[in-house]
């Protein structure tokens, strides 16, 4: 299994999905489909992959519970997920939901943050494990 970290666009984004994926220095959504094995398009739906590879696995440390209430993250690993963050943010004309979610879990809380609280998060290795942010 796997950590997922997905950004779902608002509709208004969706179209511009793979202008947002180079703005914050991702692949294309047309080969996210390919390296995640989707068998239909799911427009406006951008996969963070970890610094390692195509999952978010090798943001976690060897210590990290997909049971606890937050993730453990290599800490060296979270500018470069601050960084894709804001860059989304930047380039989205209203807000988008982010999750970080082991593969095949569902969210089972909604917070509303900004940015920069999302970010923070991040930064600190407190994101939810069973979270949906809606960033504004």
């Amino acid at each position: 299994m796997c950590l997922i970290l997905t950004v779902r666009l608002a509709e208004s984004d969706a179209p511009r999905a793979s202008e947002i994926c180079r703005t914050a220095d991702l692949p294309a959504t047309s080969q996210q489909r390919r390296f995640f094995n989707f068998g239909r398009r799911h427009p406006g739906i951008i996969h963070i992959p970890g610094p390692a590879g195509v999952c978010g696995c090798s943001f976690l440390t060897d210590h990290a519970d997909w049971d606890a209430l937050t993730w453990d993250m290599i800490p060296s690993t979270l500018p470069r997920l601050a960084y894709i963050l804001r860059a989304t943010r930047n380039d989205v004309s209203g807000g988008f939901a982010f999750e970080a979610l082991w593969a095949g879990e569902l969210p089972v809380d909604e917070c509303r943050v900004t940015i920069e609280e999302l970010v923070a998060l991040a930064e600190r290795s407190s994101l939810g494990t069973k979270t949906t942010y809606l960033v504004e």
